[in-house]
Parts: structure tokens; C-alpha cells; sequence
């Protein structure tokens, strides 16, 4: 048996070993509360640091509904590098989010318009009730493109979002990276079925960005970039009761350009959002669940007549104007929304005529035209407007750009056993658009005219074709493929 002197080196190396373990043990990252099992451990400490800075857990996991008086200014997604050539629009709204049930109310103030919106979600489901001033009260369902909104607002919420993905089990921790030269982590996971990346400040914790990729498709403005790559940026936190941190400004990036700016101007966290404030009638509901579960584009045909077997007027959710024939071909003016949305007409057409669409004209240098990408993939004839090239390049990508031809001087362009004049025209803020004339119908198309702001290069269009001794009976709109031509007032 070994003597007192010859066990206390042992006691104390005994006690060494335990002082060891114990500080080892100590400078370890402590596990965060409530982690879940696949997290990164590291992952979920960042995470840990920041929903502290936003208040703890407890007071995060207390937040059951939000209400938020917001002003969007809503950017058109453009590329041109001149500042301010976005042409925003303003619209004020009162959200109000129950987010144990998955519901939502957007009061929404077209301004400078009168009349107000009163878009509501309610999970899978949703509504719009429509009032004017001193008018009837009427009430649509919704398109699915809203329960889509809904789902990723909620998604994303910075008051939730962090919490949602540490639930999910998948996060892990990425290099780190610098966003305006500050250094920030970045933790990678899936909220509500969304893969995303958050970008958190290393200094102060709190939320900077996130960056996830979203199917769009059903939404009718979206719908050109298909799937896309998307980001929020927080910025104006402020805490409010009971204690929680909030982002008041985020803004919105898609395709790697501004799309609308949403600052907070009142937040009130666990405001009263009790179920009657979401209440959709059973009408409503089957209307929605019979007609609204389908892309917005995805429209019938079937009103739709020809006019003088060479007009097809479409209904404005397909994206195109319509469709003129020239030459036994029809040529789509604007490309509609997506190639599905080209399907549709390529199909209505034949069925009709014979004859699908062949030829397509992107007159308008402004967002949509999703269905290039189904004639650059025919490689079909395809003519583009300079204002609309740089947005064209990027929806058919660089394989299939070099089958758009950018029209940058008036020309001659054969189509079938016929030609068209096309003409490039600059309008302000817009960038260069194209006029199309038709000597066989004595038909101009410009996506501008009417408009008075733009009536001087629409006469100085008028005037060339009078030079050329090229007669205009017909007017091709935005609004109406075929109407009488104003008669000179001279």
C-alpha cells in the first residue's frame, strides 16, 4: 500500500489534471441555448451572440406579431449606370403580422392614387379587398404570388429569421468576409425551406445581410428573372418594447440591383392581431383555391380575336402587347413574361392560324420581356431596343445574347416575304426605345405614344415617315394593337 508521502504527488498531480480540464473546459465556446442537433457549433454561437445584442431569447422567442407603418419606394431593376435612372414610385402601408399563424395584413396607399388595398394572407390563402373614395368596396382573391410574399417576409423577418434557422439544424459557419471593408461572419442554412446565408457584423453582432436564392415565377413583375438571386439589407436598428432590437430600414437587391427601399416609420412588437383581423370569406377562398393557383401570366386566350387576320391584342398579365402579322409571320411586340408565357400564345396562335409566333420586337426599354430566353433558345429572330439590351443579356445569358440584335440605327428589317421599318428613338428617363412601321398595313407602333410627355419624339417619328412618303392609318399602343391614326393637323 503506497505511504501518505508517496500519495500526496499523486493527490496533486490528480489536481493538476482536474485544473486542466477544468480551464480547457472553460475557454471552450459554450453550447447556446436551445441549440439543435446538426448545427455547427460554431455556427450557433455566432448566432447566440447576435440574438443577444437583439434582446435574448426570451424576449425574441415572446414576439408573436408585429405591426409596422411602412413607406416602400419601389426601384425598377435596371442596369444602366447612371444614377437616379430608376423612376421609383412611393406607396405607404400598414403591415400587421400574426406570425403563430402564419397570417398577414398589408393596408397598402397607392400614392398619389386615392384608392387603398387591403391585401390579406392567411397562411395558403388570400384576399384583397379594393375601396375608392366614395365608391363601392370590393373584394378578389389574391394570386399565389402573395402567399409566396408572406411566406418569405416572414422568413426573413430580422426579429425571427435567426431563430427560425438555428431551428432548422442546419446551420453552418462559413470564411469570413468583409462587407464595406468591416469584417463580418457568415452562417449558411435553411429557413422555411429557403437556403440562405446570413452576413452578421463581427463588432456589434447584429444582422447586415441576408443572401438566398428565390423561384419568382409566379409573380407577374418578377417573373422574367425566373429563379433569382435576392438580398435584404438591415440597417436602423431600434429597440423597441419590450426590449427587442428591430431593423426599421431594409432594403431589397434582386438580380445584384436595387428593387425597393422599406423603412419602418412605426413599429409596435406583440401588437393585438386577433383572427378576425385576417378573416377571408368562404367565397373568396374558393375563388382562390379554383383560379389563383397558378402564375399570374398564366393567362386564357380565349376572348382574344384577330382583326383583319393580322392583329392579336393580349390581355396585359401575358407581358405582351400582342401580336401583328407581317409577311405570313407573326411577330410578337414584346416578349411576354416567360417562356412559359410564349408558350402560350406560340400555341393560341397556330391553333388559330396555323402560323405560331416567329418573330419577336423588344420595343420597350423597361422590365419584363422573360420570354427572349424562349426565342434565343429557338433561335428565333429576335430584335431588342438599346435601352432594353443590357437587361436581355442578362436574362439569356452570355451563350444565347449574340441571337438578340440590338437595333441602334433606323433599318429596313425582313420579315418572312415582307419588311418592317424600325426606328430607335431615345425618351426621358427610359433610354432608347423602338418604333415599328408596317408600309403593307400603314401601322406605327411606339410603346410610348399617347403619352404626353413623350409627344415630341413621337412627332418627330410622325415626321420621318411623312419625309419618306410612308403613309400612317393605323396606331399600334400599349393599350390597343390597332387604332386610327390621329389626322394631321395640317
Amino acid at each position: 500500500m503506497p505511504t501518505l508521502r508517496s500519495r500526496l504527488p499523486m493527490a496533486a498531480s490528480l489536481s493538476r489534471s482536474l485544473l486542466v480540464a477544468v480551464t480547457a473546459a472553460a475557454i471552450l465556446p459554450l453550447k447556446p441555448l436551445y441549440a439543435q442537433p446538426g448545427n455547427d457549433p460554431r455556427a450557433e454561437a455566432v448566432v447566440a451572440r447576435s440574438l443577444a445584442r437583439m434582446g435574448g431569447d426570451s424576449l425574441l422567442n415572446a414576439v408573436t406579431s408585429v405591426r409596422m407603418d411602412v413607406m416602400t419606394q419601389w426601384q425598377r431593376i435596371g442596369f444602366s449606370d447612371l444614377p437616379y435612372a430608376d423612376a421609383p414610385s412611393y406607396e405607404r402601408h400598414t403591415e400587421l403580422r400574426n406570425y403563430t399563424t402564419k397570417s398577414w395584413r398589408n393596408t397598402r396607399y397607392f400614392l398619389p392614387s386615392p384608392s387603398i388595398a387591403v391585401d390579406v394572407v392567411r397562411d395558403t390563402v388570400g384576399a384583397r379587398w379594393l375601396s375608392q373614395p366614395n365608391g363601392p368596396r370590393s373584394i378578389t382573391p389574391l394570386n399565389i404570388a402573395y402567399v409566396d410574399e408572406r411566406r418569405e417576409l416572414f422568413a426573413f423577418a430580422p426579429e425571427r429569421t435567426l431563430q427560425q434557422a438555428r431551428a432548422s439544424g442546419t446551420l453552418r459557419l462559413l470564411t469570413d468576409t468583409t462587407l464595406g471593408g468591416v469584417p463580418h461572419a457568415r452562417v449558411r442554412g435553411t429557413v422555411d425551406g429557403f437556403p440562405a446565408t446570413w452576413f452578421l457584423h463581427r463588432s456589434t453582432h447584429l444582422l447586415s445581410m441576408i443572401r438566398f436564392s428565390a423561384d419568382e415565377t409566379n409573380d407577374f413583375g418578377l417573373a422574367p428573372w425566373a429563379r433569382q438571386d435576392v438580398e435584404i439589407w438591415y440597417s436602423g436598428w431600434t429597440r423597441y418594447n419590450p426590449g427587442v432590437l428591430i431593423a426599421r430600414q431594409r432594403d431589397v437587391r434582386r438580380v445584384g440591383r436595387p428593387y425597393k427601399r422599406m423603412t419602418a416609420m412605426v413599429v409596435a412588437v406583440n401588437a393585438p392581431a386577433p383572427a378576425d383581423s385576417f378573416a377571408i370569406p368562404d367565397s373568396a377562398v374558393t375563388r382562390y383555391l379554383a383560379t389563383e393557383r397558378r402564375p399570374m401570366w398564366q393567362v386564357s386566350l380565349d376572348s382574344v380575336q384577330i382583326v383583319e387576320n393580322a392583329f392579336a391584342n393580349f390581355p396585359p398579365f401575358i407581358g405582351s402587347i400582342g401580336a401583328v402579322r407581317i409577311g405570313g409571320q407573326w411577330v410578337l411586340l414584346e416578349t411576354a413574361q416567360t417562356e412559359g408565357a410564349v408558350d402560350i400564345v406560340h400555341n393560341w396562335l397556330a391553333k388559330q392560324t396555323g402560323a405560331g409566333a416567329s418573330v419577336a420586337i423588344v420595343a420597350r426599354p423597361v422590365s419584363g420581356n422573360g420570354g427572349v430566353r424562349w426565342f434565343a433558345a429557338k433561335q428565333r429572330p429576335l430584335y431588342v431596343a438599346p435601352g432594353a439590351a443590357t437587361s436581355v443579356r442578362r436574362m439569356t445569358g452570355a451563350a444565347n445574347a449574340a441571337r438578340a440584335t440590338v437595333v441602334s440605327k433606323t433599318q429596313w428589317v425582313r420579315i418572312g416575304s415582307d419588311s418592317v421599318l424600325i426606328t430607335p428613338f431615345e425618351v426621358p428617363d427610359f433610354g432608347v426605345a423602338l418604333a415599328v412601321y408596317s408600309p403593307t398595313l400603314r401601322w406605327l407602333y411606339t410603346p410610348f405614344v399617347g403619352v404626353p410627355t413623350y409627344q415630341v419624339e413621337h412627332d418627330v417619328i410622325m415626321a420621318d415617315l411623312k419625309r419618306r412618303q410612308l403613309p400612317v392609318e393605323w396606331m399600334g399602343t400599349t393599350r390597343a394593337l390597332r387604332t386610327a391614326a390621329p389626322r394631321p393637323t395640317n
